[in-house]
């Protein structure tokens, strides 16, 4: 994701210095969330008899789709200076943080905690913070299309960070990510320009389990 508009910059910004032009793009990145399906048929979208709004874009998110979720809350604050909207899709059933049943319960899947906090804390200014970690070496995989394509990222840092600042309430919100599959992760955090912070009780997403779901049940 980080890339992505990164790229999609680049390119506004290289087409307006060609005409020069001062109109700076603003970018909405729009319907994005955790999907598995995206080479699903359109017949594999039609159930028999054609019933009224069936089932059949749900996904079940477990623990490490949370985290992933988290990661891109991460990357679209990372670049609110060009990014002005980032809309989730979608909010109930499809591809969604809440589920429901006809006539039934309504429960709260696992991407929804990320959602709520970022939601919630992640108001006021975006910082530029500086993270210092140990990277690893990934693939990137690009399910569009017909082929396979991966693309490699060989410098990719376990702590993917941002931190925001609510003048208003006078809170300093620190988004952390620890993207190592098995090992903690220490984390020290420097302020400059904050004379006096009080340090609130950390909200922690984690299941050792990384396959654990919300169910209607649990």
């Amino acid at each position: 994701m980080d890339r992505f508009i990164e790229e999609v910059v680049a390119i506004a910004d290289a087409v307006a210095t060609r005409r020069r032009s001062d109109k700076k793009i603003w970018l909405s990145f729009d319907e994005w969330n955790i999907w598995y399906r995206t080479r699903r048929t359109p017949e594999a979208r039609v159930k028999p008899g054609w019933p009224v709004a069936p089932p059949i874009l749900e996904e079940i998110y477990n623990v490490k789709d949370a985290l992933v979720f988290g990661g891109a809350c991460i990357s679209l604050l990372n670049h609110a200076d060009r990014v002005k909207a980032g809309c989730l899709a979608q909010l109930v059933n499809v591809i969604a943080p809440i589920m429901t049943e006809t006539g039934g319960p309504a429960w709260r899947q696992t991407i929804f905690w990320p959602f709520a906090h970022f939601s919630n804390l992640g108001r006021g200014r975006v910082l530029r913070v500086q993270n210092d970690s140990p990277t690893y070496s990934a693939n990137y995989f690009d399910p569009r299309g017909t082929q396979d394509l991966h693309f490699p990222l060989p410098e990719v840092p376990y702590l993917k960070l941002a931190a925001v600042h609510d003048e208003q309430a006078g809170a300093l919100t620190v988004f952390a990510l620890n993207r190592s599959l098995t090992d903690e992760m220490p984390l020290r955090v420097t302020t400059t320009g904050f004379s006096s912070l009080v340090v609130d009780q950390s909200q922690q997403l984690y299941d050792a389990d990384l396959e654990a779901v919300n169910t209607k049940a649990n």
